[in-house]
């Protein structure tokens, strides 16, 4: 027998793991509570199943627009092509970690069950329930790192980088970008799009104030804001809101540039209605890239 606190911990755990891998496959970093509470909404639907006069939310349109809630309420607002494509990959997950479940159900129990035997498959289930949920997650996760871990040595993550070049005054550098669909920050001020730099790769096009702000232990925007009065930085001074899994308010100095060039598909794209996000930390573990570019950039080229 599957009893109902099975039904409800168990489908909040894999609604959660399904949402976080369609997150991942997708480039979209959603914070926790989000997760949770689509995966928890997902949940409380699966109780459904228990009462027949219920059965109508249970047809083909109801699983899709439930599904397309858990989506929404997870990783929006996107572009509805990023939410698409989250959309798809949530079902890729869905079907995956289903698969695995059942195949692991099959699996440890030793005498045979017959397809059309329901009640039996429903016993045979329950009666595996934990150790096949535990089972079904552990195998995902090593079947996404693994998988991971191959798309990063056939240079796959190459495909998502694209080159930059950021003047400013007549000084230029050059960084990869990673092409992150989830960088939906925008300059508050003026609507425009913010691409995420790391302060080390950005410092030499920089005044020596804004590499003095950058380099202190504590961030004093109100002290950079007064170094940069009357001068012509002043203009292009930005503070960007951020929100980020373990930071609720963050905030991200902008410089806006004179321009950025972007290399695609063999091409050059100029962009000047753009705003730099400095970040002082890392961006990448390694050394593939060092910006975070606004996939409406791509999509305006």
């Amino acid at each position: 027998m599957v009893y109902v606190d099975q039904v409800l911990i168990g489908n909040l755990i894999m609604n959660y793991v399904i949402l976080w891998a369609a997150g991942r496959l997708g480039q979209v970093s959603p914070r926790f509570p989000r997760l949770l509470l689509a995966a928890g909404v997902g949940s409380v639907y699966s109780l459904l199943s228990f009462f027949s006069s219920a059965g109508w939310l249970y047809n083909l349109p109801a699983k899709v627009l439930m599904s397309l809630v858990m989506v929404l309420i997870a990783f929006a607002p996107l572009s509805w092509r990023v939410l698409g494509g989250c959309f798809c990959f949530f079902y890729l997950a869905s079907f995956s970690l289903g698969g695995m479940v059942l195949g692991f159900t099959y699996l440890l129990h030793s005498s045979p069950v017959i397809a059309g035997e329901a009640e039996r498959i429903t016993s045979v289930i329950g009666r595996y329930f934990w150790a096949v949920v535990l089972l079904a997650l552990c195998f995902f996760w090593a079947v996404y790192v693994t998988g991971g871990w191959f798309f990063r040595k056939k240079g796959g993550l190459n495909r998502f980088q694209v080159p930059l070049g950021i003047s400013i005054y007549g000084r230029n550098v050059k960084v990869n970008a990673l092409v992150d669909t989830g960088n939906s920050l925008m300059d508050p001020l003026t609507g425009e799009p913010v691409i995420v730099v790391e302060y080390s790769a950005i410092k030499v096009i920089l005044p020596s104030v804004v590499k003095v702000f950058f380099e202190k232990k504590e961030l004093d925007y109100t002290s950079l804001l007064a170094a940069l009065e009357g001068t012509s930085w002043a203009a292009r001074f930005r503070v960007i809101p951020f929100h980020s899994l373990g930071m609720e308010h963050g905030l991200l100095v902008g410089i806006r540039p004179d321009e950025v060039e972007i290399d695609q598909n063999g091409g050059k794209v100029f962009v000047d209605r753009v705003v730099i996000g400095i970040s002082r930390g890392r961006l990448n573990s390694g050394s593939a890239y060092h910006a975070l570019l606004h996939p409406g950039l791509l999509e305006a080229a």
